[in-house]
């Protein structure tokens, strides 16, 4: 099939536009958020979210729309805003006090097609999975439905875009660097536990254009019911999620259900750790480049990984425990032949780790071929192989060098 380009698109759609209204809005707002339409969106989102919602050539608007995680959550508010006439309105981060909304004028002198797309990409640039603490509020876990999202500031966000029967809610995520991609859907939870003091993290709803200056804990619906349970079950995950699927589910979780989405949160959590491993080996780069072999206590803090590595840690410790609890592997289940190709004490067949490697592999780093076994890693976190020392020679971040890592450089 042959490919239709965006901007011939846009050519196209400018040619048939003999004049455009001066001072016009991005677009019009006629319809104002309420119940109804908030229910209409949770619809839409379930529905129409997918993950070619920027590589579909028939959505010209959208096609090849270049997003990260925070990019993706953002456009998902607006584009339905747009869709049915909404208003759009946003803290504007880099101007305190002022807001970013669709009644901007910035580029009336654009076919409307146009504009909308120029204000995604503004729109965009403009914010990040910082500045979703300040457009969103935490809500109770009981309330959770599609069209919310959860929110780890500074470092990932998901949009949540269905919850299934037993009570998971199913995510959609676009990752870094920022570029036009489909989007990976997983039907699992986040697998993050919200822990921030300010209430800044964890599952969230958008603010509707009306509330937008009062603070989160003057929203409807506003709740940090997720933050003590976390604190109560002392960030474990496993049990978290247990109780989120309790509140939303219709029915009870299978065992073979469970098995897969803890051991899809574990892939996910995995690969999550090379985000941090990478940015702390190129942060200690660009320092060295400078002139300084170490990094400042300040430095070390934000780019060690202690709490993350111990997390990871609980992780495989909570999914052995579930996989005891049922009476470990079933031989005719998928989600149960890669458990034990992770959990087995004795070397799987190649075949087994074959099926395994197919359904996970972690990238130790960005931008580069190189894995190891989601296995190996488990067997690296037990031997305590893994080091939270940014300092320390990828090799040794991952485990994969069995002698201790001896630093040269001051640790805190």
């Amino acid at each position: 099939m042959k490919k239709i380009k965006y901007f011939a698109l846009l050519c196209i759609t400018s040619l048939s536009v003999l004049s455009h209204s001066a001072n016009a809005a991005v677009w019009d707002t006629v319809n104002q958020w309420d119940d109804t339409w908030e229910e209409r969106y949770r619809a839409w989102v379930k529905t129409n979210l997918k993950d070619d919602i920027f590589m579909n050539p028939a959505k010209p608007i959208y096609y090849k729309f270049e997003n990260d995680c925070a990019d993706a959550v953002y456009a998902m508010r607006l584009m339905f805003s747009y869709e049915n006439n909404l208003p759009f309105v946003v803290n504007n981060q880099q101007s305190p006090g002022k807001l970013i909304s669709n009644d901007m004028k910035t580029w009336d002198n654009l076919p409307p097609p146009v504009r909308v797309r120029k204000f995604m990409d503004y729109v965009a640039d403009m914010t990040s999975t910082k500045s979703l603490r300040q457009d969103t509020y935490p809500i109770a876990l009981a309330e959770i439905r599609p069209g919310d999202l959860y929110v780890a500031p500074g470092v990932h966000s998901y949009q949540i875009v269905n919850v299934t029967d037993p009570g998971i809610a199913e995510v959609q995520a676009s990752t870094t660097p920022k570029s036009a991609r489909y989007l990976l859907r997983t039907p699992s939870f986040p697998f993050y536990v919200p822990e921030d003091k300010n209430f800044a993290d964890g599952y969230r709803r958008f603010k509707q254009p009306q509330n937008i200056r009062l603070s989160q804990s003057q929203q409807p619906g506003f709740s940090t019911e997720q933050f003590q349970l976390a604190r109560d079950l002392n960030f474990d995950y496993v049990a978290f999620t247990d109780v989120i699927s309790r509140k939303l589910g219709k029915r009870a979780e299978k065992p073979d259900e469970k098995t897969l989405r803890l051991l899809l949160a574990l892939c996910m959590y995995a690969n999550d750790r090379s985000v941090y491993v990478y940015d702390a080996l190129w942060y200690l780069q660009k320092v060295r480049r400078e002139g300084r072999q170490c990094l400042t206590a300040r430095e070390y803090d934000d780019h060690s990984t202690p709490g993350r590595d111990k997390r990871l840690t609980m992780f495989f410790d909570s999914v052995r425990h579930h996989l005891d609890r049922i009476g470990r592997f079933d031989p005719h289940s998928v989600p149960a032949r890669w458990a034990k190709a992770v959990f087995s004490r004795d070397k799987p067949p190649k075949s087994e780790m074959d099926l395994l490697n197919k359904f996970c592999m972690v990238q130790m780093t960005l931008g580069e071929e190189y894995y190891m076994t989601l296995r190996d890693l488990r067997k690296n976190v037990e031997d305590k192989l893994l080091v939270s020392d940014p300092h320390a020679p990828l090799e040794y971040r991952w485990g994969l060098v069995k002698t201790p890592y001896k630093p040269t450089c001051p640790t805190y």
